[in-house]
């Protein structure tokens, strides 16, 4: 009985220290106040990530004011995220362009993530998709980013094959299955454990519209 009764209490501790430490946050493609972040803080998210770039290969222009809103609503964490036009050409422009729009805003960010999905955006040639994220990954590094990259196997593979060239930074992927775990995670492009998780599409909430990741 005694047993039994430590191996329930180890159980429960451990069920609580694990969902004490897991960490939920967002992401969000359009401008979002600082109302919205209070209120996500409120209902338990404690870290954003910003578009920063736009597949129309041009910056955002609402991405220096959400991030200031994301840190005045209470965000502990706040990153940006790159969603590039590989069929545009010149990742280094677009990358520098990306940068110095943060920059010259005076934004203050953590990472620097790559959106790698879409086959729509990029080429046919996977060797030629292959150059261009190199040269969006070597870039933002000689800028002084911390590099992640956002992609999932589904994306991955017809983009870029069986290529691991970026499995050196984190792994940000998404799977809709609305389940706040790694269990799901299959290995590809070189990576064997991912960073974080996005669990849940398009969902409104706090007057925003935002993706919900989580990482443990």
């Amino acid at each position: 009985m005694h047993v039994q009764f430590y191996l329930i209490a180890f159980l429960l501790s451990s069920l609580f220290f694990n969902l004490s430490f897991a960490t939920y946050g967002v992401d969000v493609s359009q401008s979002t106040s600082t109302s919205s972040f209070s209120c996500l803080v409120s209902n338990g998210y404690s870290f954003t990530v910003v578009r920063c770039y736009q597949s129309s290969n041009r910056v955002d222009p609402n991405a220096a004011a959400t991030l200031s809103n994301a840190w005045s609503g209470g965000m502990k964490y706040v990153d940006v995220y790159m969603f590039p036009c590989p069929t545009c050409g010149n990742a280094k422009q677009q990358v520098t362009d990306a940068v110095n729009n943060l920059r010259n805003n005076g934004a203050k960010y953590g990472m620097f993530w790559l959106d790698i999905e879409g086959t729509q955006y990029w080429y046919s040639s996977q060797s030629t998709n292959r150059q261009f994220a190199t040269d969006l990954a070597n870039q933002a590094e000689a800028m002084g980013q911390v590099v992640g990259v956002y992609t999932s196997k589904s994306q991955w593979d017809p983009i870029m094959g069986s290529w691991s060239g970026l499995s050196k930074y984190a792994l940000w992927y998404p799977h809709y299955d609305g389940s706040a775990s790694f269990s799901d995670f299959v290995a590809f492009g070189g990576w064997t454990k991912p960073a974080i998780k996005q669990y849940a599409g398009t969902t409104s909430i706090c007057s925003a519209s935002v993706d919900k990741s989580w990482y443990p």
